[in-house]
């Protein structure tokens, strides 16, 4: 494996330019109602893990079905100790999901979602360069390596552990989810996620589940801000090429706020954290915390029986998530 350079420490671009961003988001005017984007880490690593999207404040009853696709292109190559990790490709993410109501008083929900995952060397190197040349941004040496390539290897003590240089098309892991109001703005939420992907094919294939809270700021009725705090713990089975190094107990959070700029159109940033997925390794990129930013908008003309997100995702803690996700949501009620 040829050593490229390492991924560029952050440096005081970061607060300036998000905090640029959250200080323009803050002094709009807000929609005082979701204020959240379905968003989560999409790395290929972080797929045997049930991190479910955080934000969703209020029992969701009408029955609505959503449509998502995220775009998703990750490079980290790391050589530390006795251990090299190569992550370099592209996954589009196609995901079907339907929520319905349950419980007297409107107060449950539940879901389901179904996920397709097509990974390949994709088409996006060239165009995430260029991005990170625009706004500073480090790019890890993207620059350095062959462009739309996919590759994904991990190598300890002489040995190759994981080794795979063709994508594919392949089901993801089926997630079941249902929430409770326990009062209003604070709701109780859980899924589970099976075993239906392949985990040769890097698509999941392993049982896990996850459990937390999704809390609304208090606003003022008709107020124009609207935010979510959250926090829970996720449980997974040990599973993979890379089963000996998971972690199985996974706390995490989030934060978010909603800006409405248009009566039918909401800005919205959000951060997502996770703990360390891996552990027993050198590599910094398997061991580190997750911290993912995510900024992004949700439009629902007329009567907003229709709405269509649309959001993208870098990581603050440099490598531990993918460096560009782009998502595009359309939900039908």
């Amino acid at each position: 494996m040829t050593k490229m350079r390492p991924r560029c420490t952050p440096s005081r671009w970061r607060p300036r330019v998000f905090g640029g961003v959250a200080a323009v988001i803050a002094s709009g005017s807000v929609l005082a109602a979701d204020a959240s984007l379905s968003t989560r880490n999409q790395s290929t690593l972080a797929r045997g893990f049930a991190l479910p999207p955080l934000g969703q404040t209020a029992p969701e009853t009408s029955g609505t079905w959503r449509v998502s696709v995220d775009l998703t292109s990750e490079y980290v190559l790391k050589e530390e100790g006795a251990e090299a990790l190569l992550l370099d490709g592209e996954t589009q993410r196609y995901g079907l999901r339907y929520v319905g109501g349950w419980g007297e008083g409107d107060r449950g929900d539940w879901s389901i979602e179904l996920p397709l995952l097509h990974g390949g060397g994709g088409f996006m190197d060239g165009i995430i360069e260029d991005w990170h040349d625009v706004f500073a941004l480090p790019d890890g040496g993207r620059d350095d390596a062959p462009r739309d390539r996919y590759h994904y290897r991990y190598v300890r003590d002489g040995v190759v552990v994981l080794d795979a240089e063709s994508g594919g098309t392949n089901l993801g892991d089926i997630e079941l989810g249902a929430g409770w109001q326990l009062v209003r703005g604070l709701m109780l939420r859980g899924i589970v996620k099976l075993p239906t992907g392949d985990e040769d094919e890097l698509a999941g294939g392993n049982l896990g589940g996850a459990t937390w809270l999704d809390w609304a700021w208090p606003m003022p009725e008709g107020g124009r801000v609207s935010g979510f705090v959250s926090g829970g713990v996720s449980v997974n089975e040990e599973a993979g090429a890379l089963e000996d190094l998971q972690e199985t107990l996974i706390p995490f959070g989030g934060i978010g706020v909603g800006v409405r700029v248009l009566p039918s159109l909401q800005a919205i940033t959000q951060l997502y954290a996770h703990a360390p997925l891996y552990d027993d390794t050198e590599i910094t990129a398997l061991e580190r915390a997750g911290l993912q930013f995510t900024l992004g908008g949700r439009w629902c003309p007329g009567s907003g029986s229709t709405c269509m997100e649309l959001s993208f995702q870098e990581d603050f803690i440099v490598a531990s998530s993918p460096d560009f996700s782009l998502r595009l949501a359309l939900a039908l009620r």
